[in-house]
C-alpha cells in the first residue's frame, strides 16, 4: 500500500515538474527578430468550448481549457496524473508506472501507449476550472481529474492504520 502511494506521489511530483518546465520554454532569438505571420494574427475558431488553448498572462490555463495538469484520486493508490500543453498530452498510470503520449484536440485523447497501459484514448465528456472528466475506452473506464495548480501538489488522502 505504502509503495502504490510513493508511485503516486512520484507520478504527481513528475507531472508537475512536467508542467512548469514546458510553461517556462523559451526561445534564444530576441524578440525583435520576431514577426507575426498572417497565420498567427488572424483569430482562430475554437472546435469546442473546452479546446485546449495557450492560458493567459504567466502561462495559467483558462477556465474551462484542457491546458494544464490533472490528478485523478479516484482510486488509491492507483492515482493517474493527466498533463496537456497546447496539443500534447501526457498521462502517468501510478498503478503501472507506465507513461503514454499524444495528442488532444479538446474533445478527445489520443495517446500512445506501451503494452499494458489502459488509457490510450479517451473522450472529454466535461472540463472546468477545477475539474475534467474523461472516458477512456477500455477496462479504464472514467476518471474525473482535479486541476492541479503548478508547484502544488493535490492533498492526499489519509494513510490506512492499523487496529
Amino acid at each position: 500500500m505504502h509503495n502504490h502511494l510513493r508511485l503516486t506521489i512520484a507520478a504527481a511530483t513528475g507531472a508537475a515538474a512536467l508542467l512548469t518546465l514546458t510553461g517556462c520554454g523559451s526561445d534564444s532569438s530576441p524578440a525583435a527578430d520576431k514577426k507575426p505571420s498572417a497565420a498567427a494574427s488572424a483569430p482562430a475558431a475554437a472546435t469546442t468550448p473546452s479546446a485546449g488553448g495557450t492560458g493567459g498572462a504567466g502561462g495559467a490555463a483558462k477556465a474551462g481549457t484542457l491546458e494544464g495538469g490533472w490528478i485523478s484520486m479516484q482510486n488509491p493508490g492507483k492515482g493517474v496524473v493527466l498533463t496537456v500543453k497546447g496539443q500534447t498530452a501526457f498521462v502517468v498510470e501510478a498503478a503501472t508506472g507506465l507513461t503514454c503520449e499524444g495528442t488532444s484536440t479538446g474533445a478527445a485523447l489520443d495517446l500512445k501507449c506501451p503494452t499494458g497501459a489502459t488509457r490510450s484514448k479517451g473522450k472529454v465528456d466535461s472540463v472546468d476550472a477545477t475539474t475534467l472528466k474523461v472516458t477512456w475506452e477500455g477496462p479504464a473506464g472514467t476518471d474525473t481529474f482535479q486541476r492541479s495548480e503548478p508547484g502544488k501538489l493535490p492533498s492526499l488522502p489519509a494513510l490506512p492504520t492499523k487496529k
